[in-house]
């Protein structure tokens, strides 16, 4: 089902996609799963039969829309603020999902990779485990790299400084923190990221020995790549 509703954080309707199960349980777990770059609330659905992995797992699955905000709190969308202090809280309010964050699982594609660790990474106490398929690892290399399909000026509207990038970058993110959740990710070999995921796989395999997953496929940057995986990281959730 679709979902729309006004926020006070981004002070507009904001639409969200949801499966829930038909299994009448009062709290599932539950997935939050994000989308990449010119997606939106429905990406997801437009390519997996959500509702079949849903069932199969007994698991709700909550997509929202991200805006093309990189999931990151900006001078012109308070996203990620938004995410962790309004919309997760708002979610656990109207349905039937767990508030335990061990029963809390956080995952997405590309874009939506980079927001799903740096959510985790900087909330390990909300979150039970996560999973980045083709994440963006380095926002900075990700904005230099001539297959780059955001234009620059949009990419600097959210990260307008060479502080403001530091900070968000996932290593930075996650050695401030050092968080112990179960992490996977992966990435095609053919992806135009691939080197720098095989890099931020290199760092995880020191820094997160014995919860981190590295998952080599095959493929590129695209909906082929995650759609064929998706149920593959629904089993290593499981």
């Amino acid at each position: 089902m679709d979902l729309s509703y006004r926020t006070n954080y981004l002070h507009t309707y904001f639409k969200t996609s949801v499966v829930i199960p038909d299994t009448n349980e009062p709290d599932y777990t539950v997935v939050w799963l994000l989308h990449g770059y010119t997606g939106d609330s429905t990406a997801w659905s437009k390519h997996v039969y959500i509702e079949e992995i849903a069932r199969k797992y007994n698991m709700a699955i909550i997509m929202p829309d991200g805006l093309n905000s990189f999931y990151s709190d900006s001078k012109f969308i308070p996203y990620y603020s938004f995410f962790m202090d309004e919309f997760i809280p708002k979610m656990q309010s109207i349905l039937p999902i767990s508030k335990d964050p061990a029963k809390n699982y956080i995952v997405g594609s590309s874009m939506g990779g980079y927001g799903a660790l740096k959510f985790a990474f900087k909330n390990p106490d909300k979150f039970g485990k996560v999973a980045a398929l083709s994440p963006i690892t380095d926002i900075e290399h990700f904005r230099d790299n001539p297959k780059c399909p955001m234009a620059k000026n949009t990419f600097n509207a959210i990260f307008d400084s060479p502080e403001n990038i530091a900070k968000n970058q996932l290593i930075n993110i996650y050695n401030n923190r050092q968080p112990k959740l179960p992490i996977l990710t992966l990435c095609g070999d053919t992806d135009f990221m691939h080197e720098d995921n095989v890099m931020f796989k290199n760092f995880l395999s020191i820094h997160a020995k014995g919860h981190y997953t590295w998952m080599p496929v095959e493929g590129d940057h695209s909906w082929k790549v995650w759609s064929s995986n998706i149920q593959n990281i629904f089993d290593w959730l499981s």
